[in-house]
């Protein structure tokens, strides 16, 4: 764990924070979050200087216990230091073998049993038992506690210190409980702090991961999105564009129709770019700032009203394009809408740019409450064209290599559009077939279910 962890916590779960103890439902306590702190700064200048503070503890305990402020007579003998020393000196080493400490102080106690009386020294076996509770395992722990209630009842046969067996018994086993229960405490606070701090870094590495899935999800329905719109129309304005150019000789007004078309789908594709991007734009700085709190106006994502401009838009290609409906109409959901209005878009486009010389176009929906099904059927050559495996808009060869792009438009390209249609019908627990007919053309089918929009509150 590191020197200062403050920074990991969740607010809410600092003690002491007025959210924490909002939860609780009592007043924020002030006085606990001022010693909540300086608990954190003992603890950290604890950890930083260890070894610092373990040899002051041991010196200013030698002091204390050699006799030097209770006698300044120099009635303290040279043994009785040495001792002293024997007793506390061990102390230095108490982080690095708390165990081997306690032991090293009780075996130098137990010569002390033998040879002198009882000293004021004595007070290192409970720092090093309470080192012990803090620092080792259980088991360790436990031997430690029976090890020093025995020398407690040696103690007290021998020497009696309060006058009373009984008395000095429970004084001693006291002394000794306290060192063991301030160990045991500060272990489970250090290790509850210790859960916290993991527990926060696990969150905020969940967050960065939510985070980084969110926007990696927000990309791919960015780029499903302009992949429908950007083909689309851009096939359009070339196919209008072609067209113009190839009437602009004998039907001067036909080629200005067409190129006011393609000058109607660029401003219709520049729209549904600035909607889909405009969330993504940087803050204005300075006086535009006022401006933009304004969001500009933005039509809504396009739905099955919607479908009638679209044949429309490609009917102004010269293709020929049929919209039938079969089975009873309900209300359907924004995303369903958008989900039908997509895949009709890109079985369009295909045709546009794939099809060899289709005459016509069929879309067909079909309402079978709840679900929908959708097929656009093209009367295009597909001589050249076959599945592929996996999805795409590639296609291979009779040995399964890819000839090219669409449906049999070599060397022009990777494309994503039967992916994209196919990943959209799955968003509705659906499924989705491209491939060509047996009859000729080429054939987009899916089937959308659940598509019904909740009903009103």
């Amino acid at each position: 764990m590191a020197p200062s962890t403050r920074h990991l916590y969740p607010q809410w779960l600092r003690p002491g924070s007025a959210r924490g103890a909002a939860a609780a439902g009592r007043a924020p306590d002030r006085q606990l979050d001022g010693a909540w702190r300086v608990w954190e700064r003992l603890r950290d200048f604890d950890r930083r200087y260890a070894t610092a503070v373990d040899v002051v503890i041991a010196v200013v305990l030698f002091v204390l216990c050699s006799g030097w402020f209770i006698d300044s007579g120099a009635g303290i003998t040279t043994p009785s230091l040495w001792l002293v020393a024997a007793l506390t000196a061990p102390l230095v080493f108490r982080r690095r073998a708390p165990m081997g400490v306690f032991l090293a102080i009780s075996v130098v106690a137990f010569v002390q049993w033998f040879v002198t009386g009882p000293a004021l020294a004595d007070a290192a076996l409970l720092v090093a038992i309470y080192t012990v509770a803090v620092e080792s395992e259980w088991v360790l722990v436990l031997a430690a506690a029976v090890i020093l209630e025995v020398g407690v009842v040696m103690a007290t046969v021998r020497w009696t210190p309060t006058g009373s067996d009984l008395k000095s018994l429970v004084f001693l086993t006291g002394l000794a409980f306290a060192a063991l229960l301030a160990g045991a405490v500060v272990r489970a606070l250090r290790s509850q702090l210790d859960w916290l701090s993991e527990r926060a870094q696990r969150l905020e590495l969940e967050r960065d991961q939510q985070a980084s899935l969110a926007a990696a999800a927000e990309r791919a329905r960015i780029a499903r999105e302009m992949h429908d719109v950007v083909s689309h129309n851009i096939q359009v304005m070339v196919t209008l564009a072609d067209a113009a150019a190839a009437a602009q000789a004998s039907n001067p007004g036909r080629a200005a129709e067409a190129l006011h078309e393609v000058s109607s789908t660029g401003r219709q594709a520049l729209t549904d770019m600035r909607r889909m991007l405009g969330v993504l734009r940087d803050e204005p700085a300075g006086g535009d700032r006022a401006a933009a709190s304004e969001p500009p106006p933005l039509s809504p994502q396009p739905g099955l009203g919607d479908l009638d401009a679209l044949v429309e838009r490609v009917r102004g290609t010269g293709l020929d394009v049929a919209l039938e409906c079969s089975g009873r109409p309900f209300a359907v959901s924004g995303a369903a809408g958008l989900t039908v209005y997509r895949i009709v878009q890109e079985a369009l486009t295909n045709a546009l740019k794939h099809a060899h010389e289709p005459a016509s176009v069929r879309v067909r929906l079909e309402f079978g409450d709840p679900d929908i099904s959708v097929r656009v059927t093209d009367d295009g050559r597909t001589d050249v064209a076959v599945p592929v495996p996996g999805g795409g808009d590639g296609h291979a060869d009779g040995q399964g290599q890819p000839l090219g792009n669409g449906r049999g438009a070599p060397g022009s390209g990777g494309g994503h559009g039967v992916a994209g249609m196919t990943e959209r019908a799955a968003a509705f627990g659906g499924t989705l077939v491209a491939g060509p007919r047996a009859t000729g053309g080429w054939e987009v089918a899916a089937v959308l279910r659940d598509c019904k929009a909740p009903a009103a509150p």
